[in-house]
């Protein structure tokens, strides 16, 4: 068959349904890579969905076009999640999205672990951070399982992530929280990673949809996570196949090509009940929320394959 002729066959489902186009913000971090297979691949259209992703390099203006509805959904965290239910916005978690993220030090930092980090009694160490975010959160949890003192982060916020990268590695800042590759990057340039998210067996990331396309694109988002468990089976049996994709969808550093791990991912599920009521009482506790949510006020189940929340 012709290769119009095929595209034209594959277009066929979005013709006949009438189905709208979905929106979907990405971050320049692992957990965005399924999405960009998923389009690569072909498997939205297959689905009978046009999506048309949409990347970020800062979640300040990832979340506000979310907000504005410039775009239907997002890779996104708990934190924001939750800040959306405490606002009345309504947009919910659908899924988990696995990525990790990495505490590291300078590499002109004498803090080379987090038991150094739990010794000195010296200054507060300047963090790139953002206040109120999940690297805020991830970043005291990860001290703390490692009986670090929360205590002498010195909060430096940037917004964008190159920037973090480069101000770590250049000794503008002595500690940053990054995700996966940029971590990676950084530790293969000089930075010391300290701790990370996958030795506390938690993933921080969630897949976020607005409460108007939860309203109005039920079809759509159905479609798009069959598109997205497919694109897992895809990326696992042919993970090289897509490097030079990832790489430029997810605008990864051209560096990160060489040294860019490709995980396996699960098919979609929804975060644990334990997972949101965790970060749920650590924004309590930090004055973001009066109180704690229900699962179900942040979480829409009923996309995902399986429904971790149940557990």
């Amino acid at each position: 068959m012709k290769r119009g002729l095929w595209l034209l066959v594959l277009a066929l489902p979005l013709a006949a349904h009438g189905w709208a186009d979905l929106k979907i913000g990405l971050m320049p971090a692992c957990n965005s890579i399924p999405l960009v297979v998923a389009e690569k691949s072909g498997q939205f259209v297959a689905e009978g969905v046009r999506v048309e992703l949409v990347p970020f390099s800062s979640q300040l203006n990832r979340e506000t076009a979310l907000q504005t509805g410039s775009i239907d959904g997002t890779v996104s965290d708990m934190i924001n999640a939750i800040q959306s239910w405490s606002r009345g916005v309504g947009a919910r978690v659908t899924s988990v999205t696995e990525g990790n993220f990495s505490l590291l030090t300078s590499p002109q930092s004498s803090l080379r672990t987090v038991a150094d980090w739990a010794a000195g009694k010296g200054p507060r160490v300047p963090t790139g951070l953002l206040e109120n975010s999940i690297v805020f959160y991830e970043t005291e949890r990860m001290l703390q399982a490692g009986g670090g003192d929360t205590g002498r982060v010195e909060l430096v916020p940037i917004l964008q992530l190159p920037a973090r990268l480069e101000m770590l590695l250049a000794g503008k800042i002595e500690a940053a929280c990054l995700p996966e590759p940029l971590a990676t990057l950084a530790a293969a340039r000089g930075a010391h990673r300290i701790a990370d998210t996958d030795s506390m067996g938690t993933t921080p990331g969630v897949l976020i949809f607005s409460k108007t396309a939860l309203a109005g694109k039920q079809r759509e988002i159905a479609a798009f996570y069959r598109a997205y468990d497919k694109a897992v089976i895809e990326t696992g049996a042919h993970p090289e196949a897509y490097r030079a994709a990832i790489v430029a969808g997810c605008e990864f550093p051209p560096a990160v090509s060489g040294i860019l791990k490709i995980p396996r991912f699960r098919p979609s599920f929804t975060p644990s009940a334990t997972q949101v009521q965790d970060v749920a009482l650590w924004m309590k506790e930090k004055g973001l929320v009066d109180r704690v949510p229900a699962y179900d006020d942040v979480v829409q189940r009923g996309y995902a394959s399986s429904d971790a929340g149940a557990q």
